[in-house]
């Protein structure tokens, strides 16, 4: 499959994917959901979710990861599901299979954003 409709097809599976999320999955341990990104294989069999658990900013880190690995396990109970949703939504051959992922991009910025936060109020020595 050439690149630019597999780009149009991660496009596709990632905003179908966000409305069908918030809409119909009712699996309690996924909430707060956001799909940052969607990678699909060349052969287009696999495509790759990632996903950001947005809390409360102050949370603990260890609780959030928690929080993210309970929801990535909530999406992969669910995937048939979504793969059904997707093969009605699309008009391709082959669904591809969803795994779901932690995208961390959102995380690391938070954490730079810490670590700047307290480099400038640290004294300054001389």
């Amino acid at each position: 499959m050439n690149s630019n409709r597999l780009k149009r097809l991660a496009s596709v599976i990632q905003e179908e994917l966000s409305v069908f999320i918030l809409r119909e999955l009712r699996d309690p341990r996924v909430s707060s959901v956001t799909i940052t990104k969607v990678d699909v294989t060349q052969d287009a069999k696999q495509a790759t979710v990632f996903i950001a658990v947005l809390g409360d900013p102050a949370m603990d880190t260890e609780k959030r990861e928690e929080m993210t690995k309970t929801c990535i396990e909530g999406l992969a109970s669910g995937a048939g599901v979504m793969r059904s949703h997707l093969a009605s939504s699309l008009e391709i051959r082959h669904i591809p299979q969803l795994l779901f992922k932690q995208d961390k991009g959102l995380e690391n910025t938070i954490r730079v954003h810490e670590l700047l936060k307290q480099i400038k109020n640290e004294p300054k020595s001389e």
